[in-house]
């Protein structure tokens, strides 16, 4: 017999009240994601270990009064994000009063991914890599958060303080400079291979 997961509503709860179980499972579910989310900011270990042991200890002394939530991977991340930066800017590694485009945010994907160990791993690789350099850190960090953890239009434009107009513009903009990187190349399988990567939605007022 199939046990259902509790909803992230329910798991929520159940830490606010207490439930040291339930926060082994919030832990165990987000921490890898939160560290390598960290990982495109900076190579700085410590300081993504510091930003993430923050936010948990946090997050268990203040239990009692924290807001609820029905999506406990947006609110990780929005969380250690802001953390994240703040700890960046006090080693002088930021400087949030620039422009936008200032912050480094680096995609990168392993070898071990399922298709790129398919054929010519390590060419395709590159090959993708290269475009991917070419967006900027607002289009990569908006790429990541969509594709590779599913965040809706509204997280994202909540996480980048944008409106939700101008976030389905940035993914669109960065698919389409991808693509268009991807195309020049004129490879047939790494272009299928992009898609995949992405499952990418050429469409900017398309959910």
């Amino acid at each position: 017999m199939e046990i259902l997961r509790p909803t992230d509503t329910e798991i929520w709860d159940k830490f606010r009240n207490g439930d040291n179980m339930a926060f082994s499972l919030i832990y165990s579910e987000n921490s890898k994601r939160l560290y390598l989310y960290g990982l495109k900011f900076t190579k700085n270990q410590i300081i993504i270990e510091d930003a993430m042991q923050d936010l948990f200890s946090d997050l268990v002394r203040n239990r009692k009064t924290l807001g609820a939530t029905d999506n406990i991977q947006f609110y990780l991340l929005k969380s250690f994000k802001r953390r994240l930066l703040r700890e960046l800017l006090q080693e002088k590694r930021f400087n949030l009063k620039e422009k936008d485009e200032e912050y480094v945010f680096e995609i990168s994907y392993s070898i071990e991914h399922e298709i790129i160990l398919a054929e010519q791993s390590d060419q395709k690789l590159k090959y993708l890599q290269k475009a991917l350099n070419n967006l900027t850190p607002r289009q990569k960090e908006a790429v990541y958060l969509k594709f590779t953890e599913g965040l809706e239009y509204e997280e994202i434009s909540e996480m980048m303080k944008m409106s939700v107009e101008s976030c389905r513009n940035l993914i669109y903009k960065a698919i389409k400079s991808l693509k268009e990187s991807l195309q020049e190349i004129g490879s047939t399988t790494l272009f299928l291979l992009f898609n995949h990567l992405l499952r990418a939605d050429s469409r900017p007022n398309k959910v």
